[in-house]
């Protein structure tokens, strides 16, 4: 993208949709440089591989100063969060998140927007340490968040070899839930599906800013349609942290096991009902051929009767003149 200021009057504010990226500047007024937030967010930014036969193509781009998400597009954009979450002397640390923004949730049930996310902290010496000079400790990744079926994960940076770049995240079909690991996706309560395509051809990668600072045109964060602004809270609570360095630092983690007994049913239920989908399918294909098959031999019994009884009329014809 490239770089250029434009602003555009909304509601008495004013709608910032991109800031030269040599200017040292802080739009969204939290304290980081958008220079360094927007080095960050590109050095870090996840490979989505999004599941074969998506419904919904790729992660939409959204209509710039609108008050409520419209989808322009679907180029496989990424909106980014950065915030300063601790400084201390030797150890400053900046949490990023990246959000996939799907027009249409297509899985059971299906419901308009779809706002999906990976998050990362990220650590570095000083405030100023130079984009190159951070890494990553601690990646999460979102996963029916908050509900019964929820099978979000996380891992230390190393176990998904993602300490200076980002990971590879797999997206369910239709649902959309990222997955570090693509074994935990047959958990997503039957209805996920990560039947791997090719990696999502990066689109851009846009800076949020903040509920009170938007960027990039995204006065839709606010909006009431749906809560992407309560999703910019931590993902990375003290607690949390302790249990990536403490549990098989090496393995990305289920953090929500304790769910299972639950989250079984609800699989076995879904998983049937997934199959009487494709029994059905199954049947109406078979009706189908079925009735082509009996359409096919009337026609061909047809053609053979009037065959045949062409056949008589010339006989007949040829004896009437022989006579």
């Amino acid at each position: 993208m490239s770089g250029r200021l434009r602003a555009v009057p909304i509601l008495l504010s004013v709608c910032v949709l991109w800031a030269g990226p040599g200017v040292a500047q802080d739009l969204d007024r939290d304290g980081l440089s958008d220079r360094l937030e927007q080095a960050l967010l590109e050095r870090f930014a996840p490979t989505l591989i999004l599941s074969a036969g998506e419904c919904d193509g790729q992660p939409a781009t959204l209509e710039p100063c609108a008050a409520d998400p419209r989808v322009v597009d679907r180029s496989g954009a990424l909106y980014g969060h950065v915030a300063l979450r601790a400084v201390r002397p030797g150890d400053v640390e900046i949490e990023i998140k990246y959000f996939h923004l799907w027009g249409r949730d297509c899985g059971r049930p299906s419901h308009a927007l779809d706002i999906e996310r990976v998050s990362t902290l990220v650590r570095a010496a000083r405030l100023d340490a130079a984009p190159g000079e951070w890494e990553a400790a601690y990646w999460y990744a979102a996963a029916h968040e908050g509900t019964v079926c929820d099978t979000s994960s996380g891992a230390a940076a190393q176990a998904v070899r993602a300490t200076t770049v980002g990971p590879y995240v797999y997206v369910s079909r239709g649902k959309h839930a990222s997955y570090l690991n693509r074994g935990h996706c047959k958990w997503g309560c039957g209805s996920d599906r990560c039947d791997p395509g090719p990696p999502a051809p990066r689109g851009d990668v846009l800076n949020l800013g903040e509920r009170d600072a938007p960027m990039n045109g995204a006065t839709w964060l606010m909006s009431r349609r749906w809560d992407l602004a309560d999703k910019l809270t931590t993902d990375f609570d003290g607690e949390l942290r302790a249990r990536f360095d403490r549990e098989w630092p090496s393995t990305v983690l289920a953090l929500q096991v304790a769910r299972r007994p639950i989250q079984a049913p609800i699989l076995g239920g879904d998983t049937g009902l997934d199959a009487l989908i494709e029994a059905g399918k199954a049947a109406t294909l078979s009706f189908d051929a079925a009735a082509d098959a009996t359409a096919t031999a009337v026609e061909a019994t047809g053609q053979a009767i009037a065959t045949a009884a062409g056949k008589t009329l010339r006989g007949v014809a040829w004896f009437l003149r022989v006579k």
